[in-house]
């Protein structure tokens, strides 16, 4: 399956959903703070990162934009209490920004999700148009 980055200061969420997408597949590696993920990224960038906007004193408003910047942000899906339409619209416009899920969700609907990000990621069957 997919190589997966989680990123969220609470170790709780970070356990359960390790299981839940590793018991679906997926190879997960979790970080607890931006600059662990940061370090994860350099290590072997993921497939896709699932990242937490709000991180006690780091917040995602701010993080995600200046990894983009730094140009080392990987597709990435934002898993949050705390994304308002206005907060997911200016995360939207990075290009890297596969989109957006709003806790509390079930372990349905994050799978389903992650599926989509990773689908939407992949390039078109058959290499594109034919000469």
């Amino acid at each position: 399956m997919a190589d997966l980055l989680l990123v969220d200061n609470d170790a709780r969420i970070l356990e359960l959903m390790s299981l839940f997408l590793e018991r679906a597949g997926h190879r997960v590696r979790t970080a607890g703070t931006f600059a662990d993920a940061r370090a994860r990224i350099r290590e072997r960038r993921p497939d896709l990162m699932l990242c937490d906007l709000e991180m006690g004193k780091e917040s995602g408003r701010e993080e995600l934009p200046r990894i983009a910047r730094e140009g080392e942000l990987p597709p990435t899906l934002v898993v949050s209490g705390y994304a308002d339409r206005e907060v997911a619209d200016v995360l939207k416009a990075l290009p890297a920004i596969s989109g957006v899920l709003r806790k509390p969700f079930d372990t349905a609907r994050l799978l389903a999700v992650v599926q989509d990000c990773l689908e939407g990621l992949r390039p078109p069957a058959g290499g594109g148009p034919r000469a």
